[in-house]
């Protein structure tokens, strides 16, 4: 017996300093963490008007204003790593990054890589057609040719929830859109503001359908357990939505993209 004890009490010891080492293992940076280095680094795809684009040379946009907010809170430089949307969460689980800003969908599926915070725009999916289509409504997509946003949840609706299309994928919202409008694909999905905007820069050759077919909401995005990190994103965001920041900057956004007075 006391053989058999001391056996059982090396297997807990041994678990025990596994699972100190696996907690210790985190793939994050705390806040001490980011205040050293002396910046933030936000991971986004700079290919979502008017949330993130390029502009000048720079990447622009609602969020990384918002972003920007977020290291002014901390006291430090923004750092922005842009890169395909398919990448970003693997990015952020593997330390490449401290905080998704890329107008992402909390859905689900993400919710289980990534923590989300709170929620700062309400959105959803809008069709784009031709202004002299004959597609009234999502079930009018069934068996056509609808370009999407590769691996957003534009991607996701038109692979699994129409039935028979062909989906054509691209890497950025105006592709998407020019897909439509030079007769690749006779329609388009995509998130209700780059949608608005990529019809209202087509020349009156494109049109959206008014009713969204989904509703979603928008939010970044910090490892799992950032909690500290998490907490003065939310701060950040929840003031700028109470306060009309973030509608203030996603139409300051939408005039620079649209051309609008």
């Amino acid at each position: 017996m006391k053989g058999t004890k001391g056996f059982a009490l090396l297997l807990l010891s041994g678990a025990m300093i596994l699972f100190a080492l696996t907690a210790c293992g985190k793939d994050f940076r705390s806040l001490d963490d980011i205040r050293k280095s002396g910046e933030l680094i936000m991971l986004t795809n700079a290919t979502f008007e008017p949330f993130e684009y390029v502009s000048g040379g720079e990447v622009v946009g609602a969020d990384k204003d918002l972003a920007q907010m977020i290291a002014d809170e901390l006291g430090v430089e923004l750092r922005i790593v842009d890169m395909d949307f398919d990448l970003l969460v693997e990015a952020l689980k593997s330390g490449k990054g401290d905080l998704i800003a890329a107008g992402m969908t909390a859905n689900p599926e993400r919710a289980e890589q990534v923590d989300f915070s709170s929620v700062y725009v309400k959105n959803g999916l809008l069709i784009i057609v031709p202004a002299d289509s004959e597609i009234r409504s999502g079930a009018d997509l069934a068996g056509k040719r609808v370009s999407v946003q590769e691996a957003t949840t534009s991607d996701d609706f038109a692979t699994n929830e129409v039935e028979g299309a062909e989906v054509l994928r691209f890497k950025d919202a105006v592709a998407v859109g020019d897909a439509v409008q030079n007769g690749k694909a006779d329609a388009a999905v995509l998130d209700i503001k780059p949608a608005e905007g990529v019809v209202a820069n087509s020349g009156g050759r494109l049109a959206l359908l008014p009713d969204p077919v989904t509703q979603e909401d928008t939010s970044m995005a910090v490892a799992k357990g950032n909690a500290e990190l998490l907490a003065v994103v939310n701060k950040v965001l929840d003031a700028a939505v109470a306060d009309g920041t973030v509608d203030a900057l996603i139409q300051e956004h939408m005039d620079a993209t649209t051309g609008a007075e």
